[in-house]
């Protein structure tokens, strides 16, 4: 099997549980950068200026590239010295960051070693989750409220990542897996996509 899997889609998809689910499965790190930005939040010894850029992730923008590079390729080089393959959660949202993380596994001699599954939801099915999550959940998140949701979608919904997925298309590594099915179904579907790959 490929040793990095992205997953891609709008907030809301399911990717992040995606993840979890076939982490565990095959034993792959599970890279999210929401939670590594959140970790970093919570840490005592993390850099000021890390912490600063943190601010932005708070009102619904999308956190400084560099500090995203930074956090996830630490985290994957942990797995890959464990020769264990990894998963990323919702690390790439814009075209640089696609072409960086690209330049990474190469330098890795991993760019043969990889696919991307557009786990897709509409727009509205994206705004639908978030409002239920938002409603349902004991934990509230500082991006939970309904302006910075909308917020989101436009800066990370379809149309924003459809670029993207184009530049994956174009390096023949994206596969897509109806979204808005159960957890069982689309997880099912991507580890057909992962056997058939």
């Amino acid at each position: 099997m490929k040793k990095v899997i992205i997953l891609m889609g709008v907030p809301g998809s399911g990717k992040g549980t995606q993840a979890e689910l076939l982490a565990k499965k095959f034993g792959y790190g599970h890279i999210s950068t929401g939670n590594l930005l959140r970790k970093l939040a919570t840490d005592p010894e993390a850099d000021r200026e890390d912490k600063e850029k943190l601010e932005e992730m708070k009102a619904g923008r999308l956190v400084d590239n560099e500090l995203i590079y930074k956090l996830a390729f630490a985290e994957m080089e942990k797995f890959f010295l464990l020769n264990k393959g990894v998963i990323l959660d919702g690390a790439i949202r814009t075209i640089e960051q696609a072409e960086r993380f690209q330049r990474f596994f190469e330098e890795k001699g991993m760019n043969d070693d990889m696919v991307v599954i557009d786990v897709n939801i509409s727009d509205d099915v994206s705004l639908e989750r978030l409002m239920h999550r938002k409603e349902t959940s004991t934990a509230m998140r500082a991006d939970d409220n309904l302006e910075i949701m909308r917020k989101r979608i436009q800066e990370q919904g379809n149309e924003a990542i459809k670029p993207i997925l184009y530049f994956y298309e174009s390096l023949k590594l994206l596969r897509r897996a109806h979204g808005e099915r159960s957890i069982e179904d689309v997880q099912e579907s991507i580890v057909k996509i992962l056997e058939e790959f």
